[in-house]
């Protein structure tokens, strides 16, 4: 107690001494004699976050206040007292602190403490570099490290880049030109001399596969020549004649140099391999300098080219464009095919003649499509249900009536199904209303009374992220009769959003509509737009036959006319060509858009159609004589095979308005046993 008491005195009376003398400013402190401040310096605290954050406290001895020059130009700080300090932020660099200490007289004195101040090299650099799922041109590069105050980025296609700034917890965005391989270089910064760097190396790709149009400025088109002029390969210019079949704006050109092998082509290795999954058959399009010259095309197995296919097809005009098809119906669908191979003028010597080609692709010889007659051998119906309906193309249950022909589809609708269950067809082809806006219908129904809604879709009307077409059409029409076949009819146009111009490409049935099910089934033919028109030539139904002589004297063939596997046909043995000859009363068929004819064969491996325009006076060389014909490669054995050939693929009958010949063949020529029935061009 007496020692506090004495601490407590001394405070007392020390302020009392300072008070009373405070006038004179002497405060009792012989202020002349004190010394000015000396030994000036300062302790420096540095981060090692790469900030640059530096906090500084001065030292000295006579001091009772200080200030510091930060060295870089930014100015001082304000004064402190004795123990504190202040904070600066510095870039890397060395500096020459200035301290200034006042002493109680108000003298100043200055030291200078050297700074130094360093940043450590970024660590534990992370590079990634995704590419662009929908580009294959495109990748995003983001980077993390610690230390790193920035990183720049070159993506390796420039000679003397420029960094690309990228700052942490975003990314940049980079297209490329072309495809190649490129050195990606990340550089993090420390904020000062400090660096770390990574360079990954990226492969932009733009894989090649089928089609091939020759349209991209990017893709590689690198073809491989064989058996003459193989560092040629195959230059891609522009199309040198655009018109016909083939207004496209680049092709390839390939020449067979003269003195070549026979068997000189040209072969390109794919990225992917064919998709045969839903078609066997390949178009391409020729310009050929000669007529008549054999194509092969070829498929091969990259690994092993001993796995192959190959068919040949000829062409039939010079000097323009036209679309051969390739039959690969004997490749094994468990085999890649990943090359394709052309051979031009097969086994005939190469004269230095050139050929062009286009559009490599994949194809139908027929599309689902408006109408839906059921009957194609060549096309798979898949219908899809949903709401507990089902459907899919089965043998006609009542081939009678209206409807004896011998497919059709069934509709099942569940016992306990959805009031809106139904079935839907995609179509490969979208709905044409050239012909009227009424759609048609056979339908066979257990029950009348029962409402039938058809709706039509526009699939690219999907809103993002998914959900129903909102473009549609849809119309209710009532079954008036139970147990047999009748034609309905839909009016496109009593629907009040209908738009002739959308293209509607998804046909979807719904039995019943508005009624849950109760385990009913019903048939569905013949949807068309409008009444299709028909021209007949042979066939079960009996109008509108025109032939005037069914011709066999043109070979050696024998025919006869008898009902086989329930149909009128025209049985023909050893046949080689024989045909339907309409001189008398030509037929016009410049309205129709495709020929039609039903054919069996046991043992037929090739099947020919040929139309013969005869001129308006129906006289042999009065009009386009070239006779133009489709082949139909391995027809199906044993069973009926419904041939469908659009007219457009007989490119000499531009007219069409007076085929007076319709000409028949197969191979092997001799030995061919072949019913024909359902002769008829229709549109």
């Amino acid at each position: 107690m007496k020692n506090i008491f004495k601490i407590m005195i001394a405070v007392f009376v020390s302020t009392a001494v300072i008070s009373c003398d405070k006038d004179d400013d002497s405060l009792g402190v012989d202020l002349e004699g004190m010394a000015t401040p000396t030994n000036l310096g300062a302790t420096f605290q540095i981060t090692q976050d790469n900030t640059g954050l530096v906090t500084i406290t001065p030292t000295g001895e006579g001091a009772t206040l200080y200030s510091v020059d930060f060295g870089d130009g930014s100015g001082s700080s304000d004064e402190m007292s004795v123990g504190e300090n202040v904070t600066h932020v510095y870039e890397e660099g060395e500096y020459d602190v200035v301290i200034t200490g006042t002493n109680l007289a108000g003298e100043t004195a200055e030291g200078t403490q050297p700074l130094t101040v360093s940043f450590r090299a970024p660590e534990n650099l992370e590079v990634s570099v995704n590419k662009d799922p929908q580009d294959n041109y495109s990748i995003s590069v983001s980077a993390a490290a610690d230390y790193a105050t920035m990183f720049n980025v070159y993506f390796g296609d420039v000679a003397e880049e420029e960094p690309t700034p990228l700052m942490p917890g975003e990314t940049v965005n980079h297209t490329y030109e072309t495809i190649g391989t490129y050195d990606v270089r990340v550089v993090a910064l420390s904020g000062g001399t400090a660096t770390t760097e990574i360079t990954q190396e990226v492969v932009i790709s733009d894989p090649l596969f089928l089609p091939i149009d020759f349209e991209s400025e990017k893709l590689d088109y690198s073809f491989v020549n064989f058996g003459g002029g193989e560092g040629d390969g195959v230059p891609v210019i522009a199309n040198p004649d655009p018109s016909g079949v083939n207004t496209t704006e680049m092709v390839a050109a390939y020449t067979k140099p003269a003195g070549s092998e026979t068997w000189a082509g040209t072969s390109i290795a794919l990225d992917e391999p064919i998709d045969f999954s839903t078609t066997r058959y390949v178009s391409v399009d020729v310009w050929s300098p000669i007529a008549g010259a054999d194509v092969l095309f070829k498929v091969e197995n990259l690994e092993n080219p001993d796995i192959a296919v190959e068919v040949a097809a000829t062409t039939t005009v010079s000097e323009e464009w036209e679309t051969l098809i390739f039959d690969l119906s004997a490749i094994d669908p468990a085999v890649d095919y990943g090359k394709a191979v052309l051979f031009f003028n097969f086994n005939i010597p190469g004269t230095g003649e050139t050929y062009y080609f286009d559009n490599i692709k994949t194809t139908q010889l027929e599309f689902t499509e408006l109408p839906l007659t059921f009957e194609s051998e060549n096309l798979t119906y898949t219908w899809s249900g949903f709401g507990g309906a089902e459907g899919g193309v089965v043998a006609n249950p009542d081939p009678s009536g209206i409807n004896p022909s011998a497919h059709v589809t069934e509709f099942k609708k569940a016992g306990g199904a959805e009031t809106w269950a139904g079935i839907s067809l995609d179509l490969d082809q979208p709905l044409d209303f050239s012909n009227g806006t009424t759609v048609k219908m056979k339908v066979w129904s257990p029950e009348a009374g029962v409402p039938v809604l058809l709706k039509l879709e526009n699939s690219a009307s999907v809103p993002e992220g998914g959900g129903n077409p909102t473009v549609f059409v849809e119309v209710i029409q009532n079954t008036s009769t139970s147990g047999e076949w009748e034609e309905l009819s839909f009016d496109l146009s009593s629907f009040e959003a209908f738009d002739p111009s959308v293209d509607y490409d998804r046909i979807i049935l719904f039995y019943d509509f508005g009624n849950s099910g109760e385990g009913t089934t019903s048939y569905y033919d013949d949807i068309k737009i409008g009444d299709t028109n028909y021209i007949s030539l042979f066939s079960d139904l009996a109008e509108d036959i025109v032939v005037d002589s069914w011709r066999t004297d043109w070979s050696v063939s024998d025919y006869e006319e008898v009902t086989f596997d329930g149909r009128l046909t025209k049985r023909y043995y050893n046949l080689s060509y024989v045909g339907i000859e309409t001189i008398a009363n030509p037929v016009d068929a410049s309205e129709m858009t495709y020929f039609h004819t039903d054919i069996y064969t046991d043992n037929a491996t090739s099947f020919k159609v040929k139309l013969v325009d005869l001129g308006p006076n129906g006289v042999y060389g009065g009009g386009d004589d070239t006779e133009h014909e489709v082949t139909i490669e391995n027809p199906a054995q044993n069973e009926w095979v419904s041939v469908e050939i659009p007219l457009s693929r007989f490119e000499n009958l531009a007219e069409r308005a007076h085929i007076g010949q319709l000409i028949y063949s197969a191979v092997p020529s001799g030995a061919a046993n072949v019913y024909v029935t359902n002769v008829y061009f229709h549109n």
